[in-house]
C-alpha cells in the first residue's frame, strides 16, 4: 500500500441571494484537492469542486457591546465554524487515512491544506489581521505603496503574539503586525502547514477589478476626461469576438470580469495620444502584469518578464501623484502584485487559484439552491435539494457507466466520427477542437490548418459586384497576376466578364500554446459585404472586412517564427544591428473566393487581400507597432493569395493622438476611413501579446 500526500485547496465566499431585493446571503465553503488537474478542477459540471457547508450569517445585533466587539466576534464565529467544517483534516493530515484511488489501489492519503483561496477581506479575516494589512506580509500600513520586499508574516510566531495579547500581557508585536482578536484560529492545529503560505493570489479582485479597473482606469480617465474615453471606445475598430461598447465605458452599471478583461485588450490603443507617455508606461506594466498572471504555467524566462513589467510600472506610477489624481500609492490590492512571483513558485500558476471559480459555483450550490426552497428557514432546504441533485448526479453516471461498459470494443468508434459532429461545428473553442480533423492542414505550418463554410453564400459574383460591393478595385490585374505565377500553363487570361464563388468567412485553426492555453485557437475571419435586410423591423447586415497576419516567407517563418529579429552587421568596422522582417506582414481581407474551372485547378481557395506596410519598430511612447496603407500609383496596394498564407486575425486601432474623436461614423467604417496611421494591437488576445513579448525581450 503507498502513500500520498493530498493537498487541500478551501475557498469561502459571501454571496447574496437575491438579485433586486433583500438581505438573504449565503456563506458556502467549497474544497477541491490539487492532485486533480486544474483544467478539470475550474470545470463546475466536472464536480471536482465540493460544498463543505455553510457558514452563520449573522450580524449579532443582540451583542449590546460597541460596534468593534460585535465585529469582533463575527470574526471569531468564522474561525469557531471553519474549525469545525476542517476539524477531520487535523487527524487525517496527522496519521494518514485509508482511501480507494481513481486506479483502485488503496492508499493511505495524508490530506495537508495547501491553499486558501478568497479576496482580500477573506485573507485578511483568515490571516486575522487587520483589512489595511497585507496577509502575507508585514509591510507596515502607510508603506504599502514601496516596490520593495518585507518579512513575511510567520505562523508560529502569530500564535505566541495572539496567546500573550489574550492574557493581557499587550505585546507591542499584536499592533505592529495589525492583527485581531481571535485568540484560537482553525488553522492553529493542522498539520504542516503554513496559513500565511497558503494564501493565493485573486486575478479577478486583486488585478482587473483591483489594480485595473478601480483604480488605473479611474485614474486616466481623470486625466484624459471621461467624454474622451468614451469616445475612443465607442469608436473602436471592429474584430470579430472583441466586444463594442456602444455607449462608452462611463455607463456600463453591472461590471464582470468579462467587461474588464474586454477593456484590457483595447485600452492602450485608447490611451494612446490621449495621455502623458509616463502614463501610458504604466498602464502598459500594470497591464503586462496582469497578463503575465494568466498564463497557464510558467517558467523562469515568463516570471522574469512579470517581473520586469512591474519594475516598469513603479518607476512611472509618480506620475499620477505629479498630476494630481492619486496622493499615494497605499493600496492593499496593489501591495499584492509584489506576492505574485513567490506564490506561483510555491503554489503554481495564479489562473488554478482565482476566485471566479468559487464565483461561478456560487450559482450552483447556493443561488440555485435557494430557489428550489420556499424562502423560509431555507439553509436545510438548500442541503437536502443538493443532495437530491448529487445522488441523481450519481446514479445517472453510473447508468451511463454501465452501458459503455457493456457496448462492444468495435462499436465505440461510431462516437468520435466526423459525420456525428453536428453543424455548426463552431459555436465554441471546445467544439473547434473536437473537429480538428475537419479542417484543411496547410502542411506549411504545424498544427496551422483552415476551413471555409460548407456552403457558398455569394455563387456566381460579378467582378463589377466584387469592385462595388467588396472594394476588390483591382480585382482582375490582382488575379491575373497570380495566374502568371502560379498557373503559368493557363492560357486563358483574368476577365472583367468572369464570375467568382465568394465565401464569406475563413476559419483559421492554430496549435495551442500549453502555457497559456491547452485549447486549440480558433480564428474567424470575414470578407463580406454589407447584406439588405429582407424585413423592414430588421437592421441590413453591415459589412466586415476582417485584417489578418499572412505569411510571406514560409520557411523563415517556420524557422524563427514572429515578426521580426536582430541582424549583425558590420559599418565602418564598428558592429551594428538592424531589424528585418521574419516572414508576416498584415494585410485586409477583400474577398475569399475558389479558383473557377476554366483556369484549371489549385488546391487551396484565394483571397484578395489589400496590403499594409511592412513591420518596421515600435513606438517608443505607445509601445506598440505603427502601420500604415501600402500603396502603388496611389492605388491600394493589392495581391490575390492562397489562404494558406494566412495566419491568423490582427487588431488594428486607428492612431488618433491628441486630436478628439468624431464619433458621428458608423465605428464599423473607422478601419477605411478615420486615420493613415494604425496601430497594431497585440493585447488584443494573450497569444499574440505571448509573440510579441518573446521576440521583444529575445531582441
Amino acid at each position: 500500500m503507498g502513500a500520498v500526500v493530498v493537498p487541500i485547496i478551501i475557498a469561502s465566499d459571501k454571496t447574496n441571494l437575491t438579485q433586486f431585493g433583500g438581505d438573504k446571503t449565503a456563506y458556502p465553503v467549497y474544497m477541491t484537492i490539487g492532485n486533480i488537474s486544474k483544467d478539470i478542477r475550474r470545470q463546475p459540471s466536472s464536480r471536482a469542486t465540493k460544498l463543505l457547508g455553510y457558514i452563520p450569517v449573522s450580524k449579532l445585533k443582540s451583542f449590546q457591546e460597541t460596534d468593534d466587539i460585535r465585529k469582533v466576534a463575527i470574526y471569531r464565529m468564522f474561525h469557531d465554524c471553519m474549525r469545525t467544517i476542517l476539524k477531520p483534516l487535523i487527524m487525517a493530515g496527522k496519521n494518514g487515512v485509508k482511501m480507494t484511488c481513481a486506479d483502485s489501489i488503496i492508499r493511505r492519503i495524508f490530506p495537508i491544506l495547501a491553499a486558501y483561496v478568497a479576496d482580500h477581506p477573506e485573507q485578511c479575516l483568515v490571516a486575522c489581521c487587520m483589512e489595511n494589512r497585507c496577509p502575507r506580509c508585514v509591510v507596515p500600513r502607510d508603506e504599502r505603496g514601496e516596490h520593495k520586499g518585507y518579512p513575511l508574516r510567520d505562523q508560529a510566531a502569530t500564535m505566541v503574539t495572539l496567546t500573550r495579547h489574550r492574557r493581557g500581557e499587550d505585546p507591542y508585536l499584536f499592533d505592529d503586525e495589525g492583527l485581531r482578536a481571535i485568540h484560537h484560529p482553525f488553522w492553529a492545529d493542522f498539520p504542516h502547514t503554513d496559513i500565511f503560505a497558503c494564501i493565493t493570489p485573486d486575478i479577478l479582485h486583486q488585478l482587473h477589478k483591483g489594480v485595473f479597473k478601480d483604480h488605473l482606469m479611474k485614474w486616466c480617465t481623470s486625466i484624459a476626461s471621461e467624454d474622451e474615453v468614451d469616445a475612443r471606445f465607442k469608436a473602436m475598430t471592429d474584430y470579430h469576438g472583441l466586444r463594442h461598447f456602444k455607449n462608452g465605458i462611463s455607463s456600463v452599471s453591472q461590471w464582470t470580469g468579462k467587461e474588464h478583461k474586454e477593456m484590457q485588450r483595447v485600452i492602450v490603443t485608447v490611451l494612446a495620444g490621449l495621455v502623458d507617455s509616463k502614463v501610458l508606461a504604466a498602464v502598459r506594466g500594470a497591464l503586462d502584469f496582469i497578463y503575465y498572471a494568466q498564463y497557464q504555467s510558467h517558467t523562469d524566462a515568463t516570471l522574469a518578464r512579470m517581473r520586469d513589467a512591474l519594475n516598469t510600472f513603479h518607476p512611472n506610477k509618480d506620475i499620477f501623484v505629479d498630476l494630481e489624481v492619486r496622493k499615494d500609492f497605499n493600496i492593499p490590492k496593489l501591495h499584492s502584485m509584489e506576492h505574485y512571483l513567490s506564490s506561483i513558485r510555491s503554489l503554481g500558476s495564479a489562473d488554478g487559484f482565482n476566485t471566479e471559480s468559487p464565483e461561478r459555483l456560487h450559482i450552483d450550490y447556493a443561488k440555485e439552491a435557494y430557489r428550489a426552497s420556499n424562502r423560509v428557514d431555507y439553509y436545510p432546504q438548500m442541503t437536502k435539494w443538493l443532495q437530491r441533485q448529487e445522488a441523481i448526479h450519481r446514479h445517472c453516471a453510473y447508468l451511463e457507466w454501465i452501458s459503455l461498459k457493456n457496448v462492444p470494443p468495435n462499436d465505440l468508434d461510431f462516437l468520435e466520427s466526423d459525420e456525428d459532429i453536428e453543424e455548426p461545428i463552431f459555436a465554441n473553442p471546445h467544439q473547434a477542437q473536437a473537429a480538428i480533423s475537419t479542417f484543411t492542414p496547410t502542411g506549411i505550418v504545424p498544427g496551422h490548418a483552415y476551413r471555409v463554410t460548407k456552403h457558398c453564400p455569394f455563387p456566381s459574383i460579378p467582378v463589377n459586384r466584387l469592385n462595388s460591393s467588396f472594394g476588390a478595385v483591382d480585382f482582375v490585374a490582382a488575379f491575373q497576376s497570380f495566374l502568371t505565377k502560379h498557373l503559368p500553363n493557363s492560357n486563358i487570361p483574368a476577365s472583367q466578364y468572369d464570375r467568382f464563388n465568394i465565401y464569406a468567412t475563413l476559419f483559421i485553426m492554430l496549435p495551442s500554446v500549453p502555457h497559456i492555453s491547452d485549447t486549440k485557437r480558433l480564428h474567424k475571419l470575414r470578407a463580406c459585404c454589407s447584406i439588405p435586410s429582407k424585413s423592414a423591423r430588421k437592421a441590413h447586415t453591415p459589412s466586415h472586412f476582417d485584417t489578418a497576419l499572412i505569411i510571406q516567407d514560409h520557411n523563415l517563418h517556420k524557422e524563427k517564427g514572429g515578426l521580426h529579429g536582430m541582424t549583425r552587421f558590420k559599418y565602418s568596422g564598428q558592429e551594428n544591428t538592424k531589424l528585418h522582417l521574419i516572414g508576416l506582414r498584415i494585410a485586409q481581407i477583400r474577398a475569399i473566393f475558389t479558383l473557377p474551372a476554366q483556369y484549371g485547378t489549385f488546391p487551396h481557395p484565394l483571397a484578395y487581400i489589400e496590403w499594409f506596410r511592412p513591420f518596421t519598430t515600435r513606438d517608443k511612447a505607445i509601445g506598440l507597432y505603427k502601420v500604415a496603407r501600402s500603396t502603388r500609383n496611389h492605388i491600394r496596394h493589392s495581391e490575390v493569395i492562397s489562404v494558406n498564407n494566412i495566419l491568423q486575425a490582427c487588431h488594428l486601432a486607428p492612431k488618433y493622438g491628441s486630436t478628439p474623436v468624431d464619433n458621428s461614423r458608423n465605428y464599423l467604417d473607422r478601419l477605411e476611413t478615420d486615420a493613415d496611421t494604425f496601430l497594431f494591437n497585440h493585447y488584443n488576445n494573450l497569444h499574440l501579446f505571448e509573440m510579441l513579448e518573446v521576440q521583444r525581450f529575445s531582441s
